[in-house]
Order: structure tokens, then sequence, then C-alpha cells
């Protein structure tokens, strides 16, 4: 019964390890676009995204939504903002790098964008 207790305590700890990494919730990603010559960043907040230049100027706010490895981005302001409809796309995290392989995408622009591009994290301004 002993043994059976700490494999289910270990396995709930690891359970809670495991998805508290893998949440992108609350979390800001960096990449450079060589075609753009600008470091981007994407901050995921509880329901939206926003990217932002590196100036600071945001060029395109989201809806998002994250299950499982699947998020979906639905983007409602900004210049590059596509209202053609979701995104959907498939998400790894790993050693502090995100990976996004679009599913399906209407907007030509953001797969572009994002399907198969490393994002390192990127730490979160508390001002």
């Amino acid at each position: 019964m002993k043994k059976l207790s700490l494999l289910t305590i270990s396995v709930l700890i690891i359970g809670a390890f495991r998805a508290d990494a893998q949440s992108l919730h609350n979390t800001a990603w960096k990449t450079y676009i060589t075609s753009l010559n600008d470091t981007l960043t994407l901050h995921i907040g509880g329901d939206t995204s926003f990217v932002t230049v590196s100036t600071g100027d945001v060029v395109v706010r989201s809806i998002f939504q994250a299950s499982g490895d699947t998020l979906s981005m639905s983007d409602f302001d900004g210049q590059y903002a596509c209202q053609n409809g979701a995104g959907k796309y498939k998400y790894t995290v790993k050693e502090d790098k995100l990976t996004m392989k679009m599913i399906t995408d209407p907007c030509d622009g953001r797969g572009t964008a994002i399907d198969g591009i490393v994002w390192d994290r990127a730490k979160i301004s508390k001002n």
C-alpha cells in the first residue's frame, strides 16, 4: 500500500510538472525574421495573444486557445491581422523553444510566418 501511495504521488507530481512545462499561457517567445530584418515577440496571455516588433509596436492581436498539443489563433486587430478565420497548429515546447506546425490556416501570410519557425522563450517584464 505504501509503495502504491508513493507511486501515485510521483505520477501526480510528474504530471503536474509536465502540464506546467507545456503550458503556453502567460509566456512570451522571440524569433528573428530575416525577411523583416527584425525580432518578433509573441506574447501569450490567458485567451489572447499579440505580436510586437523590436520597437514594441503591436503588429497583430489574436484570440488564442490551446488544448493538448494543439493551438488556434484568430486575429482581430493589427496591420498583419488575417480575419479569414482561425489558424490551427500543433505545437511543441522543448528546452525553452516553441515550434508550431500548421494543421490548417486559411491565411497564407500567418501560415508562412508561423509554420516551422522556432521561437525562444523570452522573459516577461513585470512593469
